[in-house]
């Protein structure tokens, strides 16, 4: 069946959509050893940045161009460590910052500013104890479950007459349910999350005659292997899939679901008391054909006090 004119122009413009609002790495609410294995009580602030190149394949009718895309996006996440019921769990505030360079064919456009600001509440379910400085300096860590809740806002840098935004302009909420299992005392890891992301709609989505952008749920599922070789060095490899989470223009379906299997590879690394450097990459390796190839490196900064 032939692709009217219509929606092979929605078709390609939701690609730019999606290259603006999907790529990963504006913040991970899972990553639970990063926010609860810290005494109560305590600040961690953690700085990131991530570069991530997508390429969009042309559908051979010349009718939609392939899309590129480049995006540098930066954020400071500061949680708050404290005991919820004799857990250990947190509170924080994402702020994040992006850049986006698109092009398609001859149509080039790019952007920046303020992505959509976010709140985290995370809480240990068993096996994470809230517990002091002195005594977290002798706990023995073992097998367990967090939860994680990431709510983002519409607030950010928002066009409604551009296909690419820093900011998403509609409300994303993100349950996450985290199992982490050492055998050895917190040499080896194995880590699953299974996190949904139920999306608001944007209203003001004002491009060509259009009015408003939705997006049906997305499921996310992560499996990390992890390894300390020393007490300052560990080393993680890494899978995550995405399923769902296709996009409407005004009630029209774009054929865009993520359906996403990408692997990665991490390495951590203790600077001084307190403050890790952790360095991740990550590559799709299988997708359906009308999404984009891509991959992203990421850098994270941590400091706890």
């Amino acid at each position: 069946m032939m692709t009217s004119p219509s929606r092979g122009r929605r078709s390609a413009l939701a690609s730019f959509i999606v290259a603006a609002i999907l790529w990963p790495g504006i913040v991970r609410a899972g990553s639970a050893r990063d926010y609860l294995n810290a005494p109560v009580n305590t600040w961690l602030l953690s700085l990131n940045a991530g570069y991530t190149t997508s390429v969009t394949p042309e559908d051979g009718t010349d009718t939609i161009p392939g899309v590129r895309s480049n995006v540098f996006a930066q954020s400071a996440v500061l949680t708050r460590v404290m005991d919820f019921f004799g857990r250990t769990g947190g509170l924080s505030i994402v702020l994040p910052y992006a850049w986006i360079d698109t092009s398609a064919g001859p149509f080039r456009t790019s952007t920046n500013g303020v992505s959509d600001v976010g709140f985290l509440f995370q809480m240990n379910i068993f096996g994470g104890p809230a517990l002091t400085r002195d005594e977290f300096r002798f706990f023995v860590p073992q097998t367990f479950s967090s939860f994680h809740l990431l709510v983002t806002t519409p607030l950010g840098t928002y066009e409604p007459t551009s296909p690419i935004n820093p900011s998403a302009n509609r409300w994303m909420i993100s349950p996450t349910i985290n199992f982490s299992y050492t055998p050895d005392q917190g040499q080896s890891w194995i880590e699953t999350y299974v996190a949904g992301r139920f999306f608001g709609n944007n209203n003001n989505f004002l491009v060509n005659g259009a009015r408003t952008l939705s997006q049906k749920p997305l499921l996310r599922l992560e499996e990390h292997l992890s390894r300390n070789l020393t007490d300052a060095l560990w080393l993680s490899i890494d899978a995550y899939y995405n399923l769902g989470g296709e996009t409407s223009i005004d009630g029209l379906e774009q054929d865009n679901m993520a359906n996403t299997l990408r692997f990665g590879a991490g390495m951590g690394l203790r600077l001084w008391q307190g403050a890790d450097l952790v360095v991740n990459y990550e590559r799709v390796v299988a997708k359906p054909l009308s999404e984009p190839y891509s991959q992203t490196a990421r850098l994270t900064l941590r400091q706890l006090w």
